[in-house]
C-alpha cells in the first residue's frame, strides 16, 4: 500500500493550509492570548477532506493557533505546551498552555485582521506519494519522517511512544524547518521543536468554536 506525504503548494487543494489568516465566519471566535489578550497566530488549518476519517464534520475545519513571544520583531519561541513525550506524568495537562486547536465552520473568505501580528506566509497543503527511495528509507528506519508528516501515519521523531487517549487521532506534524522555508523571520516559532496536531475524534459531535483537538511541541 502506498503512503502519501504532505507537501506545501502554491495551489489550493481544499485540504488546508499553513500560515495565512483564519477561515472563521466570526472574528469573535478567534482565540486570544490569555495573558495579553492579543489575537493568537494561526499556524495550520485542515479541512474535513484532509483525511478520509470522519473526525472533522463536513464543511468544517480545525485550525491550530499559538501565542508567540516576540523580541525586537524577531520570533523567539511560541508559548505552546512544552512536552517531551517521555514525561508521561505531564499528559494530564496537555490542553493547558497557549495553544488552541479550534473547530469551526469553513468560511467563504479568509479573515486577516489588521491587529494580527505578522502572519506566516500562506501555503496550501497537498499530498503526493512517497518515492521508492523514501519508502525504502521509511522501512529501514522506524524513526524516519518525511515531509511535514505522512497521511494516516504516526508522529515521526518521537523519543518514546506517545500513549494517547484513544479519543485523539494524530493528524500532522510541523517543524521549525517547514516554517523557516516559508519565511526566515518566522524561524524558531516552535523553539526548534516539532509541533504535533491531534484531533479529538468526538469533534464530529462538537459545536462551532469548541476545542477540537490539541497541539504539542516536542523538544529533542
Amino acid at each position: 500500500m502506498g503512503i502519501n506525504q504532505i507537501i506545501l503548494s502554491e495551489q489550493d487543494h481544499s485540504l488546508g493550509q499553513v500560515g495565512g489568516g483564519a477561515w472563521l465566519k466570526d472574528l469573535a471566535l478567534w482565540p486570544k492570548d490569555p495573558q495579553t489578550g492579543q489575537l493568537m497566530l494561526p499556524v495550520m488549518m485542515m479541512t474535513s477532506t484532509f483525511l478520509s476519517v470522519p473526525f472533522i464534520p463536513p464543511g468544517m475545519a480545525l485550525t491550530v493557533f499559538v501565542s508567540v513571544e516576540r523580541n525586537d520583531e524577531t520570533y523567539t519561541r511560541s508559548s505552546v505546551r512544552k512536552l517531551a513525550v517521555h514525561q508521561q506524568s505531564e499528559m494530564q495537562t496537555l490542553q493547558t498552555g497557549h495553544s488552541c486547536v479550534l473547530l469551526h465552520t469553513l468560511a467563504s473568505a479568509e479573515l486577516t485582521p489588521a491587529t494580527l501580528a505578522d502572519p506566516i506566509p500562506r501555503r496550501y497543503i497537498a499530498q503526493q506519494p512517497l518515492t521508492p527511495e523514501q519508502m525504502e528509507e521509511e522501512l529501514e528506519d522506524v524513526e524516519c519522517g518525511v515531509g511535514i508528516s505522512k497521511v494516516l501515519g504516526r508522529p515521526a521523531w518521537l523519543q518514546d511512544p506517545l500513549y494517547e487517549n484513544p479519543r485523539y487521532y494524530f493528524l500532522a506534524q510541523l517543524t521549525d524547518a517547514d516554517i523557516a522555508k516559508l519565511s526566515a523571520r518566522h524561524e524558531g516559532i516552535f523553539g526548534g521543536g516539532i509541533g504535533y496536531v491531534f484531533a479529538d475524534n468526538r469533534a464530529k459531535k462538537m459545536k462551532e468554536g469548541e476545542i477540537g483537538g490539541y497541539f504539542l511541541v516536542q523538544f529533542s
